[in-house]
Parts: structure tokens; C-alpha cells; sequence
């Protein structure tokens, strides 16, 4: 467990951008530097901390504790299905097998903030989900609800 006063020490040494030409093309999405080189990916999670598709600064570990999470999951399930995982080399760096992506996205909401409130207050289903009349920007909802979408190319 990464202690608060940790954390605190490391606010100048976040992982905001790489650059490793040798490791072949890369695309920077909002918090990976994925760099491409035949049939094989290495993904470098960065510290970027985005909202709404936005970068706005960086946290301590953040790159590190997502690429974790992430394998954990694929670690897991692998065993149920195959995955593009090749190797994880450092905690903030995976090696995947390239591969055409599912473009789906899934967000549980559990407050009406965001594309959501901007759909809702237009008077629009929030992903095919009436919501209640009467509710307020950022209101916490009764229970979550599942809005899935396309995922963005870029």
C-alpha cells in the first residue's frame, strides 16, 4: 500500500509523456503512449489524469495502479478467454499481441453529471434509460445505471 506521505513526495515525479522512437510508431491516447511495431503493441499507462476527454494534470502512480488493475482482470480471465496480453515488464507497462478492438465502452453512472446530464436535460434518454423528471445536475442517483457506447477511434 502506497502511504499518503508517499504519494505526497512523488507529486513532482509523475509520468506525464514518453518517448521511445526505438520501440516503434507511436499514438497517444489520453493516458497511454502505445507504441506499435508489427504485431505487437507496448503500452505505457502514464500518470495523465483526464475527465470528460481531457487531460488535466497528472497523479502520482496512477499509470502504475491501472496497469495493475487491468492485469489482474486479464490475469483472472484468462482461462475463460484469451487475451492480447504478451507480458508486463514493469508496472506501468504491458507488451499485447495487436489485435482489432471490440469499440465498446461502458460507463456506470451513479450520479447524472457530464454527456449524461447534457442528454438529460435536453430532455433525451440518457442510453436508451428514461430517468426520473425533476433531477438536478449532479445529483446522485437512486441506484447506478449501465450506459454503454461506441468507443472513440482517436
Amino acid at each position: 500500500m502506497i502511504s499518503d506521505e508517499d504519494v505526497r513526495e512523488q507529486l513532482n515525479n509523475t509520468l506525464e509523456e514518453t518517448d521511445f522512437q526505438e520501440l516503434g510508431g507511436k499514438y497517444r491516447g489520453k493516458v497511454r503512449d502505445n507504441y506499435m511495431k508489427d504485431n505487437r503493441i507496448v503500452m505505457i499507462t502514464s500518470d495523465r489524469l483526464s475527465a470528460f476527454d481531457v487531460v488535466i494534470g497528472t497523479i502520482p502512480f496512477k499509470g502504475q495502479v491501472l496497469t495493475q488493475i487491468a492485469a489482474y482482470w486479464f490475469q483472472l480471465t484468462k482461462l475463460i478467454i484469451r487475451n492480447h496480453i504478451k507480458a508486463i515488464p514493469d508496472p506501468n507497462v504491458m507488451v499485447v499481441e495487436k489485435c482489432k478492438p471490440l469499440p465498446i465502452e461502458v460507463v456506470i453512472r451513479q450520479y447524472i453529471t457530464g454527456s449524461a446530464w447534457r442528454d438529460y436535460e435536453k430532455g433525451k434518454l440518457v442510453s436508451g434509460i428514461k430517468l426520473p423528471a425533476g433531477l438536478k445536475k449532479n445529483q446522485r442517483l437512486d441506484k447506478p445505471i449501465i450506459t454503454p457506447s461506441t468507443k472513440a477511434e482517436q
